[in-house]
Formats: structure tokens, C-alpha cells, sequence
């Protein structure tokens, strides 16, 4: 599907050690594209504890296989690990609500059995660079099961952190706070401002505890205030203007404390759906989207903080759909120079030939000006539109018709050019009929 390509790459320091997606699980045939795009680390998602025990040893050797085949195709690879969810145990094979049954970390018993099923997973997938671990979402300490604070989780990630050095001892390791809310105020819920405040307040608690994150832990910092439609729609609404988090000096004290990983993790920022923000039907629509303004203000704002590395992810099934998003990351991450507009007609050129490339960036620009994205973000929020000659679905759906796919793409596609191009169609079909 075409060679590997410099485009992606840069000779300028990008301040990115790591430039990462978390994928989930691994799709082996996007390697090349991921490559491209100047990707390095595969973030995996370990599942076992919604599997019955009796798929756990095929579950995990295909999991350790694709752990390798990442190593052997040039990425460094990490496991993301749940906290307090008890291990399904059937009797069917998939535990079915999708987020599980919580302990308090106070039940000795329960977490005596949360972590020697951690261990197992460590152990059968020993060979990542690096493990981290989660907050909640699935996780968290629901009120039936009385109160918990912040410090719970930090006892509990500590005890994480030895089951790894134990297990698999060349392994770093990583916190992740993501909706540590859920573990001190489970009442409340992410419509609310307070949910968002919370969890900037707990997190910052997290980043200043004393022998916790530093030269032996690193951390991973979502950064909602920054960009996530969900959260700033909340501000919005209650006339509140959040404080950016994290800062410039929050990341330098935890390079003071000796911290080399201080990643961001921006969930959903490839993507457009946002935790309950669907189309019209109430589903996901595994469509084209753009959203490279928005991805290149958060991958500056990032670098300029100081951040050492950046994890970019799509949700559902976002990785085919929005390739361009996820090839517009990693230049961004790769090279301070590049622009969104720049990007967007180096993807049409790789996509489509000569004579028609201009027009297929122009669709892009069109699409993008019509985001789903930039839709549920606040007027405040949204930034200007592209400059575009297309004006209506109908005009854009015109071009497409005489786009010619490039013979020879000059990097590597995640699929065949007239694929995408079929996807385009009907996301500009859905735009045309106001169904998004």
C-alpha cells in the first residue's frame, strides 16, 4: 500500500520523548501507517478481568504475541491496568454490563485477589516496556460501598507498582488519575461542573504526594480543561473558566521530583464521540472526521508546558475512520513547524493524485468546518473555520465524484485510497441531511 514515508518525520527537537496511541488491542496491519505518522508507543488495554478464566490463557497469549509483534515492528509497548473490579467469573464468557463489580479497597480479601490476578497479567505480559494504571471509568468506589478517598487509590497504585517490579522487573511504571473522581465522590456525575473541578482537585493531590510519583513512577495527565468538549460544555453552561491543568509549574515540579514520564493523555481527541455524545440514532458512526485545529492547539499547548510524551486515542471504531486525525498527531507531535493546513494536504496528497488532490483537501477542510467536534465544544471554545471554496454537501459531494486515487501512495494507507473515499461520501451524505 506504498512505502514509509519522511513526511511524518522531523530533524527539529519536537519536545515528545514518546509520541503514543492507545490502541486497545492490536491491529498489526496498521503498523506501517502508525509509523508514518511518526508513532512510537502502542498503549494495550488489558481486559482479562471482564473474561471468564477459562479464556484467560488464550486471551493473554494473543495479547503477549501482539505485545511482541509491536516490539519487533519498532514500538515501545505499555498495558493499561483497571483498579478495583473483580474478576468475572462467569458463567458466560464476557462480563456483561462492560464496566464490572467494584470493591472498596479497604476488603483485604477482594484486593488480595484483584492483585493476584494483576500478577498473573503482569507476568504473562512481561515483555511490555512499561504498565499504568488507571484511575476509574471502569473503577471507583460506588457509595453502597461507603466512603474512599484519593489516598485509597494512591495505596492502592503502590501496591500495583510492586507486583510490577516484581513481575516484570525491566518494566517502568505509570499512574493514570482518569476519573479518580469516582473514587472520593461517586455521587456526583460528569454532567456536572463540580465532576470536572473534583477532578482537577484530586489530581493535583495525586501529582503532590510525597514518594509517590517521581523517579520510579511516572504519570499520565488527561488535561480535560484543555480540550474536552464534554467538560468545557459544563464550564460553560455554570459561567465558570476552568484553570488550565496541568501547568508549566506543575510540570516542573515533577521534573524537580525526578519524574522523566509526564505524558498527556487526551482521550477521545482523535475522535469525535465524547462519553454519551452520539448522532442522532443514539450510535456511533465510524465516519471520516476532522479535527486537526483542534488536535494541533492541544499538541502545542502540551509541548509548551513541557510535557515529555502525549498518548492520542480514538474510541469505538475510530482507527480506520479517522486516520487523518491520528496521521495529523503524529506530525504535529514530530515537528513544531507543521500546521494543520499543511497536514491536511499532505494526507489529500497521499490519498489522491496531481489533478485532483487540491479538491479532496478542500473536502477535508469542508468536513472539518462541519465537525461533530467543534459542534458540542461552547461558541467560546470553537475555533474559526477553515478558509474553503465548498459551500454546501452538495458541492463537496460533486468533487468527490472526480477524485482520482493516487496509484503509488507516498506513505503508507491504513486502507486502499477508494475505501476512504467511499467513507467520505457518506459522512458528506450525513452532513447533506443535517443527520449529525
Amino acid at each position: 500500500m506504498g512505502s514509509e514515508s519522511k513526511i511524518g518525520n522531523s530533524n527539529k527537537k519536537s519536545g515528545f520523548d514518546t509520541v503514543g496511541l492507545y490502541i486497545w488491542t492490536d491491529t498489526p496491519d496498521q503498523h506501517a501507517f502508525w509509523k508514518s505518522c511518526g508513532i512510537n508507543t502502542l498503549q494495550f488495554c488489558d481486559l482479562g478481568w471482564c473474561r471468564n478464566l477459562n479464556l484467560h490463557d488464550s486471551y493473554y497469549k494473543g495479547m503477549a504475541a501482539g505485545i511482541d509483534k509491536a516490539k519487533k515492528d519498532g514500538f515501545k509497548t505499555n498495558v493499561l491496568l483497571f483498579a478495583n473490579i473483580r474478576q468475572w467469573k462467569g458463567p458466560q464468557d464476557l462480563e456483561p454490563s462492560g464496566i464490572g463489580t467494584k470493591f472498596h479497597p479497604s476488603d483485604e480479601a477482594a484486593m488480595q485477589e484483584r492483585l493476584m490476578f494483576l500478577a498473573k497479567t503482569v507476568k504473562a505480559l512481561h515483555n511490555a516496556d512499561s504498565f499504568s494504571f488507571l484511575g476509574g471509568d471502569p473503577g471507583g468506589v460506588p457509595s453502597d460501598l461507603g466512603p474512599a478517598t484519593v489516598q485509597d487509590w494512591i495505596t492502592m497504585a503502590k501496591r500495583v507498582h510492586e507486583v510490577v517490579k516484581r513481575e516484570a522487573p525491566h518494566a517502568v511504571f505509570n499512574v493514570n488519575p482518569w476519573a479518580i473522581t469516582m473514587w472520593q465522590y461517586p455521587d456526583l456525575g460528569c454532567g456536572s461542573s463540580e465532576w470536572w473541578l473534583k477532578e482537577t482537585e484530586l489530581t493535583k493531590i495525586i501529582i503532590n504526594e510525597k514518594d509517590f510519583i517521581g523517579s520510579k513512577i511516572g504519570v499520565e495527565l488527561a488535561g480535560h480543561n484543555y480540550y474536552r468538549a464534554m467538560a468545557l460544555r459544563n464550564y460553560s453552561r455554570d459561567g465558570i473558566n476552568p484553570e488550565p491543568f496541568p501547568t508549566a509549574d506543575d510540570v516542573k515540579m515533577l521534573k524537580n521530583k525526578g519524574t522523566t514520564r509526564i505524558w498527556a493523555w487526551p482521550y477521545f481527541l482523535l475522535d469525535e464521540a465524547d462519553d454519551g455524545d452520539v448522532g442522532p440514532d443514539g450510535s456511533i458512526l465510524p465516519l471520516p472526521q476532522s479535527e486537526t485545529r483542534y488536535i494541533y492547539k492541544l499538541v502545542s499547548e502540551m509541548r509548551a508546558i513541557g510535557m515529555t510524551g502525549i498518548m492520542g486515542s480514538w474510541s469505538y471504531a475510530g482507527y480506520l475512520a479517522k486516520a487523518p486525525n491520528t496521521y495529523a498527531f503524529g506530525r504535529f507531535c514530530n515537528d513544531p513547524d507543521a500546521t494543520p493546513a499543511m497536514v491536511i494536504d499532505e494526507y489529500a496528497k497521499c490519498v489522491a493524485d496531481d489533478s485532483t488532490w487540491a479538491s479532496l483537501a478542500q473536502i477535508l477542510r469542508f468536513i472539518e468546518n462541519n465537525s461533530n467536534w467543534q459542534r458540542k465544544l461552547p461558541k467560546e471554545r470553537q475555533l474559526p473555520n477553515y478558509e474553503c471554496n465548498i459551500q454546501s454537501a452538495d458541492m463537496a459531494l460533486a468533487k468527490l465524484a472526480r477524485i482520482v486515487p493516487r496509484d503509488k501512495p507516498l506513505f503508507a494507507l491504513p486502507e486502499p485510497a477508494p475505501k476512504y473515499l467511499s467513507r467520505l461520501k457518506e459522512r458528506l451524505e450525513l452532513i447533506k441531511n443535517k443527520s449529525l
